[in-house]
Parts: structure tokens; sequence; C-alpha cells
């Protein structure tokens, strides 16, 4: 049987990359780059190359089970749906809707996020609905709407084409996002754009950078007032062209004068007269595209290291045209899709609010339901959730395509809140994770490739994703399971469908006349094109490359906000019992918990063990070797892995990676988030995971 090729979409990372993908005998047998595709021309990064396997049955979730008398056991569909609606029903009249909540991952489709947010806020009653977004892009969502007045990404890929300096801040790119690197990099070499990298790691990006401000973590406000600091004394900034689109100019420019160079230097550890460096290259640019990544938004200042960021952009003309603004980039597939269809317990379809009066009533009316149904009050965020477990408040949770007991910070925390739920219901596409060990209830589902539904990349490019094969066993995709559940649960009227281009029909009524609107987007005309990018109003319409390209701003009068933030220490820092500052990232080879990507044996065989990074006189001063076996302990854990001696950390400082949880081959102990501490950002809610205070010894 010959192979037979199709167009599709990476699953992983936001950058939208096309793939060409050959089928053969209902079997994915090989992916490669598609040619032509705007994102990445025929380029594919490790992770999708290496796909094929995942699709393999080994691990693979493949029948319904229930929990019964302690073990996990088959059953059919008709019994699993049964006793998951009469379950979610019984806990919801003994308790109320506000008892039960969903988490899901950012490989969920559109469509299934759409059905699951009007289950949960329009059927049920309760605003307890979270994504991994949280984890990924809630701080550069909110920096969106505090900074510009709406969640809204306004530059695009080809942007990169067009600048002359990349300023990239806690994003090691050539591992995070190697295919947006190599067009970083070739735009560098070609037309001589300059690249500053801020980054506490000597990082594979940082080693193209004209300049690398190596801060201590988590200093990037006061870097960034620094940088603005700078600009304003030397005079590059000119008010009278700032002003017309962008208010509170001079309440900043009186609050920089508190961060001279001299004081940023000491909170940043960084040399002063590379500050000055760094801020005259701003100035000089004509076209600055910035970057960013989880460097910045796991953070309890995330908001604000993104507000800061936005102000070096605004004040420096860099903003609404070709090379110019910021580029953010999300960290899984469709990060930017669930939160335009309203995945986050403060979120309603359509960019709305919840706490916003006429949002609610325009979408209770679409729904046809009465106003008072959706709350007016923002349900828990996911670490939240876990906290109503430990309480009792939160009695049943339902988890779809993410894994949080390896995901979320204090592993032993979370492990013990959802082993008190009265149902935890894993819908997933393997098991066992370390997430699924504890479920109630397993449903199997269908991933990438096996079902058919929308994703929205980063530079807001809607892309369809069409079932090329089976998925095995009874696997069903995530929409029809919802859907299932839900008219078992006795809302067969609320949920009619039969098709996911149903669902998109009808979700996307709720986009017309906002930033996301999609009316002129249909299943057929994806079918033809490598997708569209929002806003995309009627089907003549072509897409919108960039936003706000004249300047006017979703705020009440018209202009984007320059806003005084002022630096402030992590939640928890370094004293005598806990010296030092663990960081944590990604490697190339493995996707966030490795629940995909540790069972793909050419992936596993490059990075198969936990290590953590020391700094040389850091381990000598420890009687530390290479290779040595060491400990990292903090107030709520411990984890090991293999010392590695490197100047890439700064000393105090250590790195690992998130990718080592026991479910897919690592030991016992080996994931970092054992030891990382649940704060998170006050606006965004997003948790502190680059920066927990430990102490190091030897392995016994």
């Amino acid at each position: 049987m010959t192979i037979q090729w199709h167009n599709s979409t990476c699953p992983y990372c936001g950058l939208g990359c096309g793939l060409s993908v050959g089928v053969e005998n209902n079997k994915i047998v090989e992916i490669h780059g598609t040619e032509g595709h705007p994102v990445n021309h025929g380029r594919v990064c490790a992770i999708a190359a290496n796909l094929p396997p995942v699709f393999d049955p080994g691990d693979r979730l493949t029948q319904p089970m229930i929990r019964a008398n302690g073990e996990l056991r088959p059953v059919t569909w008709e019994k699993a749906i049964k006793h998951t609606a009469t379950e979610l029903k019984r806990i919801i009249e003994k308790y109320g809707p506000g008892a039960v909540a969903f988490y899901g991952g950012a490989a969920n489709l559109n469509e299934e996020y759409y059905l699951m947010n009007k289950l949960m806020k329009a059927a049920i009653g309760t605003n307890n609905m979270e994504c991994s977004t949280r984890l990924c892009m809630a701080s550069s969502a909110m920096g969106f709407v505090s900074t510009f007045g709406a969640d809204a990404p306004p530059t695009c890929f080809a942007d990169v084409e067009e600048a002359d300096l990349f300023f990239i801040a806690g994003n090691n790119m050539a591992v995070s996002l190697p295919i947006m690197f190599q067009r970083v990099r070739s735009a560098k070499e070609k037309n001589g754009a300059k690249v500053i990298v801020v980054d506490p790691r000597k990082t594979e990006t940082a080693a193209i950078a004209d300049i690398h401000l190596q801060i201590w973590p988590g200093t990037d406000v006061a870097l960034n007032n620094g940088l603005a600091h700078v600009l304003l004394k030397e005079g590059f900034i000119q008010e009278d062209r700032v002003t017309p689109y962008a208010s509170g100019f001079n309440d900043l420019k009186e609050f920089l004068k508190d961060y001279p160079p001299s004081r940023v230097a000491e909170i940043t550890r960084c040399p002063e007269e590379q500050i000055v460096e760094a801020a005259r290259a701003i100035g000089r640019a004509k076209a600055m595209l910035t970057f960013w990544f989880q460097g910045y938004n796991h953070s309890t200042q995330a908001v604000f290291k993104n507000n800061t960021l936005h102000n070096l952009s605004l004040l420096t003309g860099n903003y609404c045209r070709p090379g110019a603004g910021p580029l953010s980039i999300t960290g899984e597939a469709n990060a930017l899709g669930n939160r335009w269809v309203g995945a986050l317990s403060h979120l309603l379809p359509g960019m709305r609010m919840v706490a916003n009066s006429q949002h609610r009533r325009e979408v209770a009316d679409f729904w046809g339901i009465p106003i008072e149904k959706i709350q007016p009050t923002p349900g828990r965020s996911i670490l939240d959730i876990i906290k109503g477990l430990h309480s009792g408040e939160i009695r049943a949770l339902w988890v779809t395509t993410t894994n949080p007991v390896a995901s979320l910070p204090d592993t032993k925390w979370v492990e013990a809140g959802l082993a008190k739920a009265e149902l935890l219901i894993a819908q997933d596409i393997y098991h066992p994770t370390e997430t699924s060990m504890l479920a109630n209830v397993l449903l199997p589902a269908a991933q990438w490739a096996e079902k058919t539904g929308t994703f929205i990349s980063s530079e807001r490019r809607i892309q369809l994703e069409e079932k090329l094969i089976d998925p095995p066993g009874e696997a069903k995709p995530d929409y029809e399971i919802i859907w299932l559940v839900a008219r078992a649960m006795g809302f067969e009227k609320e949920f009619p469908y039969n098709s996911p281009e149903e669902v998109f029909e009808e979700w996307k009524g709720l986009t017309k006349g906002r930033i996301c609107d999609m009316g002129g987007v249909t299943y057929d005309r994806l079918r033809g094109s490598f997708g569209l990018q929002l806003p995309c109003p009627d089907e003549e319409h072509p897409g919108t490359p960039r936003l706000f390209a004249n300047s006017r701003f979703p705020r009440p009068d018209g202009r984007a906000a320059l806003l005084s933030r002022d630096y402030a220490d992590p939640a928890e820092i370094p004293d005598e019992g806990y010296p030092f500052v663990l960081n944590t990232g990604k490697l190339v080879w493995h996707f966030n918990t490795r629940t995909r990507t540790g069972r793909v044996p050419r992936l596993n065989d490059q990075a198969s063990e936990n290590f953590i990074e020391i700094h040389p006189e850091d381990a000598s001063s420890l009687g530390i070797l290479e290779g040595d076996e060491i400990k990292v302990a903090s107030r709520r854990g411990s984890v090991h892995g293999i010392a590695r001696l490197t100047d890439r950390a700064l000393q105090g400082t250590l790195f690992m990676t998130m990718h080592y949880g026991p479910a897919t081959g690592g030991e016992e102990g080996t994931l970092a988030n054992l030891v990382c501490n649940t704060a998170y950002d006050p606006h965004s809610k997003q948790p502190e995971l680059k920066f927990t205070a430990v102490k190091i010894t030897k392995r016994s």
C-alpha cells in the first residue's frame, strides 16, 4: 500500500507549523515540514519529526474504566457515560455547582473547549473551568489586556524578516521554539539584525546575542524600568510622538527617576555599562520585535514584566508596523484559541469577561439562557481548585489532555488534593500517567490526527486539523465524549451536535464584531489554505496579519497605557537554610511533562535522565563533582539528579528541566515540581515556577 500524504498542523507549540503527514494502512508512518507553509517553510523540529510513535497502542488508553474496590476495571462506554453523568449530578445536587471543576490541556481543539465552556458555565452554572494556559500564557494575556485593552497579540511571524532588533527575554528560543529561532538567526545573518537576550543562563539563544544581559532571576521589571530610564534620559523618546497613542507618559517619566542604571545594576547584578548599551541599541533600532516566554510568565511579577516590556515598545514607537511590536508565542498549540473560546475561569467566549454584565448578557442571550445562570464572579484558578479539593469545597474534577500531578507546582500537595476528590475523571490518550493513576473514571480520548477541529496559533492563524487515522480501540474524540456526558446529565437540548463543524459554526457566532471575528471562516475555506489570520469577518476577507495598524487600541480613550510598575522580590527568596535559587525549563527533545515524548524511543534516548546544572564554584564549595548524584530540597520536598558543572548557570543558581516524572520512566523523586512553590502572580494567577529557594547536598 502506498503512503498517502496529507497537510496538517503541528500539535505542540503555538507556532502552528505546517506538517506533511504520511499515512499507510491507517497508521502515521512519516512526518515532514510542509513546503511553502508561511510559518516553517518546510522545516520541522525534532519533536514533530518524531511524532509517529505516539500513536502506537502500547500505553494508549483504549477503553473506558471505572474504579471499583480500589481497582480500575474496563466498562462499556454506555456505563462509563451514565456513571460519569450520574456522579456529577449527585455532587451538584448535594454540594452545589461550585463543587465541580474542569481542567484541560491546550492540545484540546477549540470546538472541545467551546463545548466544555458551555457545559460548565451555561448548563451546570459554575465558572470553575481552567486550562493549562494558566501555566503558560495567562500573564501574557493579562499584560495585553492591561496595556492594550484586549488579549490580542498584534504582530505576526512575517515581522521577523522585517525587524532590525530582536529583544528576547526569558526565552531560550533555540530549545523551546527551534523553528522560530532558525528564522531569527537567518534574519540576523541576512539582514544584519541585532539581538539582545535577557536570560539568567548562557543559553543556546544567548550564544547568537550581540548583547546578553545575564540578570539575576526574576529581576526583569527593574531591568525594563532601567532601560526606559536611559531611553528618556538620553533623548531617544519624543513625548509628542508617544502621547497621541499612549497614555500615562508623564506619570511614567516621573516614576522612572527611581530606576537609574546604577540602582538597576545592583538589583539585576548586570553591569551598568551593559544596561546603557542595551538601551542605546533599542533607541537606535528602526524596528524592534520583542519575544518573551515562561522566563517572564512563571513569576509573581509576571504581568508587570509584560507591562514594562510593552512600555519599551510604546515609548520607542515600535508598534503597529512591520517588524515592530510584541510577538508572544505560546508554549502549547492552542493556548490562544482556548483563551478566545473562554476556557479560563474569568472568561466567556469571544474575548469576554464573566465579571462584565454586558458580556454575560450577550452570551446568555446567544445561548438562550437566563443571565443569572452565568455566575458574575470568576471561578477558581487551577491552584485554587486544588486548594478546594483539600478543603472539600471542590468534590469533582474533570481533567482532559493534561497531567496536572506532574505539571503543577508542589507535586505532593497536588497529588494529595486529587486523591481527596469524590470524582476524578481523567480523559486522556495514555494510561498510566501521574494523574490517571489517581482517577475514579478513565475515558479514552482520540488525539491529534485522530479527530477533526481547529487550532489558533500565536499569530492568530486559525487552521483546520482533519482526522487522518482512526483512534485505537474504543477511544473517542473529546468533543463526542463531552456532548455524550452533557446529554446524559439532561442537557439534550443544549448539546444537539453531531459533528465538530456544527460546534464551530455555533461558536463563531459569538465572535461577530470582536477582534477574534471568524465570520469569514469555514471548514471548507480552511481546507483550501494554510489558515486565516483573525479577525476575518467575511468570506471575501483575506485575514489580518497585524492589529492596531491605525494606532487605535480597545481602551476607553483609544490609547494604549504606559504603566508604572515597581520591582518586588519573588515570593520566596534565598536565605541561610535555602541559599540557592532553582530555575526550571525544558529540553529540545521533550515537551512539558514528557507524557508523549517520553514514550518515543528516539527522543528519550537523547535525554533519558534528570540532571541539575550547578556553577563549578558552587560545586567546589560543596564537594560536588561532575556526575555526582545530588539532592535539591525546598520547604516542600526534594528532588535528585545528576550534577552537571557548568558556568551556564550564575553562581547561586541551579537549573533543572520539568520533564522527568515517574510515569514516563523517570525515577521517583526526579520531577522538578516536587520542590516548586505555589505562589502566583496576583493578577494572572500564574505560578512562580522559575524561582524557588533550595539547598543542595550530595545524595547518600
